[in-house]
């Protein structure tokens, strides 16, 4: 879901900042590098850089470059499991994003991945989002509608409003990936 949000999340930032992004799959700190010499301007306001992990620490090593003040925290899953030997060394490594924020900044985090859900933040405000596990989400999607010309849901933001939503794509992966971009 890294790479969907982040086009979804550049989708809707463009619409009033300049924003640079990293390109395919530029996930490691080399790709987030070379993005930010070959790319960035001094007029981009937003920098959207997508973080991999192959092992414990990369996504440290990416934060110490860009220093985050947002992070959005897509899944945790059994991926990788044959680099980092457990699901919690998986939860450690992707948490690595929002224990780099820095006080002011915010997490957003999907609580429908038990090893999401179940890791206290404490370190900064956190948005929790889902499409399921919505007890404690405080972003949530409803009134979920698929057809032949896509899908439609309404999205249930943290202060209690909520946007009526529409896409062309189908399956609930996409709909999960558009509420963390919102």
């Amino acid at each position: 879901g890294k790479t969907s949000t982040k086009h979804y999340l550049n989708r809707i930032l463009c619409e009033k900042y300049n924003v640079l992004m990293t390109p395919g799959s530029f996930n490691t700190p080399m790709g987030v590098v070379r993005t930010v010499r070959e790319s960035m301007q001094p007029y981009h306001d937003i920098f959207i850089a997508e973080m991999g992990a192959k092992n414990i620490g990369d996504i440290k090593e990416i934060c110490d470059i860009v220093n985050p003040s947002i992070g959005i925290v897509t899944a945790v899953g059994p991926q990788h499991l044959e680099s980092f030997k457990s699901i919690e060394n998986v939860q450690r490594t992707k948490f690595e994003l929002v224990d780099a924020l820095p006080a002011d900044g915010l997490a957003v985090v999907n609580d429908d991945f038990e090893f999401v859900a179940n890791r206290k933040v404490d370190n900064v405000d956190v948005i929790r989002y889902a499409v399921h596990n919505t007890n404690n989400a405080s972003c949530r999607a409803v009134d979920i509608e698929y057809s032949s010309h896509g899908t439609s849901f309404t999205a249930v933001m943290p202060d209690g409003s909520s946007i009526k939503l529409q896409t062309k794509l189908v399956g609930e992966c996409n709909i999960s990936n558009l509420l963390a971009a919102v």
